[in-house]
């Protein structure tokens, strides 16, 4: 066998981890974990079979290097160095070679076209089991997640159909993906495509999306989804979105009065203040290079001051306060810095790029990243192995829009 051959059964295999990756990525954290080091091995022999160690260059590359470096040096405040150590491998080294693999790997419009279609048919199966769990079940049939907040009819309390979560563990989770796949179709399906055909079966999957999207009763999902699409009807230039506005504010009296109650229940604004408030403490110990990588969750048993302080941690459930406290003021800009180079550079592509489809589905990708950062300022994605999987894998397909695009023109 030749080095050439042994170079494409690698190609293929580091291709085909990452679309089994982002089909499984709802539905299995072991895949996740076992689809990256697969394509972290092969892209690793593949180097060492090509000699060529050099990185893809993008314009990420120097922030990622940052984002790394902080990383390390939080560790000088980290009471169990190994354990920082440990994390800087398993989760921001990860991470960033995952984001490196797909520029690479990811560079042609056949592998763009397969990995759209390994999303369409992963969103198809989270959709299927999402019904049958919010509407038969009352558990999905994937993980056996019961509906949350779900009270069976012999309840003293009567009967709760609850949310849908899908094969997430909460509605909260299920949202966030949600957001990141919804928000691309709809982009799609309103600009980036003429066919009939096409537009039918974009549209059937953008509003199967929304109706779980609805019920998942998500605040800041909804929040961001809304700060979104406003933000791209603006790019777009589209006098629709006082429309959209004026629909929203319409509905509002014909919703079910328990939609409503849902909506404005404060219990949870309390809870995430008691966190933010501890979360702020912890940040506050170490505040320009943090307290070390992945520590938060420890740190957060010995500041709480209930009945659970010394034996239970927590999320702070703002990623970007949680960042802070684990890598300091230093490493939040630095991961800041990337946020706003991402969509920096997209919005050039999207500036200067003449393909329909390719323009809509940068603003679409863009659009759901956007929204899913307002969300992440509320909740966990950014420490949720599934959800950071699904925010590393969105970035540098993002990066690799332009090459494939400018190849397509060619």
């Amino acid at each position: 066998m030749t080095k050439q051959s042994i170079v494409d059964i690698l190609n293929k295999t580091i291709e085909w981890s990452l679309y089994l990756l982002i089909f499984c990525l709802p539905f299995s954290k072991s895949i996740i974990e076992i689809t990256i080091t697969i394509a972290l091995v092969a892209w690793v022999i593949k180097k060492i079979l090509l000699r060529d160690f050099r990185l893809k260059k993008t314009p990420l590359n120097i922030l990622l290097f940052a984002l790394f470096f902080a990383s390390v040096i939080s560790m000088i405040n980290a009471g169990d160095k190994f354990f920082v150590a440990y994390a800087l491998i398993t989760k921001c080294s990860k991470w960033i070679l995952l984001y490196f693999i797909i520029v690479e790997e990811m560079n042609s419009e056949t592998k763009l076209k397969n990995l759209l279609t390994m999303i369409f048919l992963s969103g198809i199966v989270v959709c299927i089991d999402a019904f049958i769990q919010y509407r038969y079940l009352y558990t999905d049939v994937i993980r056996h997640y019961p509906s949350f907040k779900y009270t069976p009819a012999y309840s003293s309390d009567g009967f709760y159909r609850g949310f849908p979560t899908g094969p997430f563990p909460f509605p909260n989770d299920f949202s966030a993906w949600m957001l990141m796949i919804l928000i691309p179709a709809l982009v799609i399906f309103l600009f980036g495509i003429r066919s009939l055909f096409a537009k039918i079966g974009v549209g059937l999957f953008s509003a199967l999306l929304a109706y779980f999207f609805y019920f998942a009763n998500t605040r800041s999902a909804w929040l961001g989804f809304m700060l979104s699409m406003c933000a791209i009807l603006a790019i777009k230039k589209i006098r629709l979105l006082m429309a959209v506005l004026l629909l929203i504010l319409v509905a509002y009296p014909f919703l079910p009065k328990e939609k409503t109650k849902d909506i404005f229940c404060t219990a949870s604004f309390t809870d995430r203040g008691v966190m933010w408030k501890n979360g702020y403490e912890i940040f506050m110990q170490h505040p320009i290079i943090g307290n070390g990588l992945n520590t938060f969750f420890g740190k957060y048993k010995e500041v709480r001051d209930d009945e659970c302080k010394g034996l239970r941690g927590s999320y702070a459930h703002n990623g970007f306060l949680q960042i802070a406290a684990d890598i300091g003021i230093l490493g939040l800009t630095v991961f800041l810095l990337i946020i706003g180079q991402t969509f920096y550079c997209s919005y050039k592509f999207i500036k200067k790029c003449n393909d329909r489809f390719y323009k809509a589905l940068s603003l679409g990708i863009c659009g759901g990243l956007l929204a899913f950062l307002v969300h992440s300022f509320f909740d966990t994605n950014l420490h949720s192995l599934p959800l950071v999987a699904l925010f590393w894998f969105t970035v540098g397909v993002l990066m690799s829009l332009d090459q494939i695009a400018c190849k397509n023109e060619a």
